[in-house]
């Protein structure tokens, strides 16, 4: 098992980056996800499942919502293409005005090895875009 963790801060309130992670039309924002779409049960509920196409070698993630607390914490369990990938997404506010995200992921599969390149490295970078480009959607000013 081979584990990773990101921490990213963003200067907006809590309650304010937690809504755009959980917005109905989900991760719209994230600039390599092609279509994200919930495939059984509701939005942000546990157990519910959504069925994510990515742009890169992973092509299609299946990932299931294991725990979710409003402004805290959402938990995933994740496969793709013979990796098993276990998130954990923690929300802390920092001060009034910044919030703190912290991500702990843990993976097993044999991807990296049909593949030919590091699987862990992969992750962890396409994880890190994708909170950067929430941090991005959180901080942009408001349309005029």
């Amino acid at each position: 098992m081979q584990s990773s963790e990101i921490r990213i801060s963003i200067s907006r309130p809590l309650p304010a980056v937690f809504a755009v992670y959980t917005q109905p039309d989900t991760w719209k924002w994230c600039s390599y996800l092609r279509e994200v779409r919930w495939v059984r049960g509701n939005p942000w509920e546990e157990a519910s499942r959504m069925q994510i196409r990515i742009d890169g070698p992973g092509g299609t993630v299946d990932q299931v919502l294991m725990h979710f607390e409003p402004n805290r914490r959402a938990e995933f369990l994740s496969h793709f293409g013979g990796i098993t990938l276990q998130t954990r997404v923690s929300f802390q506010p920092l001060s009034e005005h910044e919030t703190e995200i912290s991500v702990q992921m843990e993976f097993v599969g044999v991807f990296s090895r049909i593949a030919g390149f590091a699987i862990d490295t992969a992750i962890e970078r396409s994880t890190r875009l994708f909170f950067e480009d929430l941090k991005r959607a959180c901080e942009q000013p408001p349309p005029a």
